[in-house]
């Protein structure tokens, strides 16, 4: 999230109108004009008193007055400032032209005709719509109390007072509900936004992941046969041949992996992992000793101590300089592990490195642990626990 989103501030998509909550784009010139219209269209109900005023016959400069009065509320009404919407600050621009709208609606009340207590319904709407929520309760619950109190003062009939005194209570409430329910939708859809914005970035992560492994491994493997095969070539041309094929069949096989991986298709397995294991450690000359034990794991469990076994063998082949490594898939009581130890002198560094690094975020994926450091006594030793909960 943004600065902005955690102060509560809607950014550059804030409505330029005040009126209505960030959507999934931002403010076009045309919504600018739409609402616009939208929001004149509901002074129509002006119109009312208004006729009222032309039907008791006044003078010319009366109607004159009381139109520029109108005309003007109106356009203080268009140009009222956004405020900072959602936040708790007060936005003194706004407070002080509702406190003039409030005032044209009292003076052509007093002045003029009992109905123009209308406007206290757009006053009390503007208020709820642009101040805070404690600020927009306190508005509208002013503006009605004055709506009463003014028509009171004037001796207005009670059915007058008491229905223009429940409008701008009830109009002002319902939009502050509405505004109440338009930030809630725009901050689902910021909310859905981050979200997708998430799962882009772990998919981009998985993908890394899966190509760093699968292309270290069999690049290991590759460079292994390619060295052996240099250094037969010249006394034992067969054998160096022999290598050379496994290159070609491993560089294919490499190629299947990238892209099932790009697919999204690729869970390795343990027993294939084991066998890509056995021919990396036999190429490089190394001594294996291979472990398994039958247990029924769920495929994305699986997955997890497959990937330890395959960068496991990846390390010690590129990194340990190991005489012999054993290798160990089994259930315990802390769940089914797997572990990779060798003799090595350079080990491999715990903690770092892209491999270990996703091996840990895999690990993490299903509940599981990873340890990783020196064998005492020389060697090193990987480790990956899946709880037992999960394997079944």
């Amino acid at each position: 999230m943004t600065e902005e989103r955690e102060r509560g501030v809607a950014g550059p998509r804030h409505d330029p109108t005040g009126m209505f909550m960030p959507g999934a784009r931002p403010v076009t010139a045309a919504d600018w004009r739409r609402k616009r219209i939208a929001i004149n269209v509901s002074f129509l109900w002006v119109l009312f008193p208004i006729a009222d005023l032309v039907g008791s016959a006044p003078g010319v400069w009366r109607v004159l007055a009381v139109l520029a009065v109108v005309a003007l509320y109106v356009y203080v009404y268009n140009v009222l400032p956004r405020d900072a919407f959602g936040s708790d600050e007060r936005n003194w621009a706004v407070v002080v032209r509702l406190a003039l709208l409030a005032v044209l609606a009292a003076g052509l009340t007093l002045a003029d005709r009992q109905s123009w207590a209308i406007l206290f319904i757009f006053t009390a709407i503007a208020g709820a719509m642009r101040l805070s929520q404690r600020d927009g309760a306190l508005w509208i619950i002013g503006c009605a109390a004055v709506t009463a109190g003014l028509l009171v003062a004037d001796h207005g009939d009670a059915g007058t007072t008491i229905s223009l005194t429940a409008s701008t209570l009830g109009i002002g409430f319902m939009m502050f509900a509405f505004r109440r329910l338009m930030r809630l939708n725009g901050e689902l859809v910021e909310a859905r936004e981050e979200l997708a914005r998430l799962a882009v970035s772990e998919e981009r992560a998985r993908f890394a992941r899966d190509l760093h492994d699968l292309l270290g491994h069999s690049l290991s493997v590759i460079a292994v046969k390619a060295e052996l095969a240099e250094r037969l070539l010249a006394r034992d041309p067969a054998r160096a041949a022999e290598h050379v094929a496994d290159v070609k069949t491993v560089a294919r096989e490499a190629l299947g992996e990238v892209r099932d991986a790009v697919s999204g298709y690729r869970r390795p397995t343990i027993s294939s992992e084991l066998e890509g294991a056995r021919m990396a450690l036999e190429a490089a000359g190394i001594e294996a000793q291979l472990e398994a034990e039958e247990v029924e794991l769920p495929a994305d469990v699986e997955a997890v101590l497959a990937w330890a076994v395959r960068e496991g063998t990846t390390n010690i082949v590129r990194h340990s300089g190991a005489r012999s490594c054993r290798i160990a898939v089994r259930p315990g009581a802390a769940g089914v592990t797997a572990e990779v130890v060798d003799d090595g002198e350079l080990g491999a560094p715990a903690g770092t490195g892209n491999g270990l690094a996703g091996l840990r975020e895999r690990a993490a994926g299903v509940a599981g642990s990873v340890e990783a450091g020196p064998v005492p006594g020389g060697g090193f030793r990987l480790c990956v626990t899946v709880p037992r909960t999960l394997a079944t």
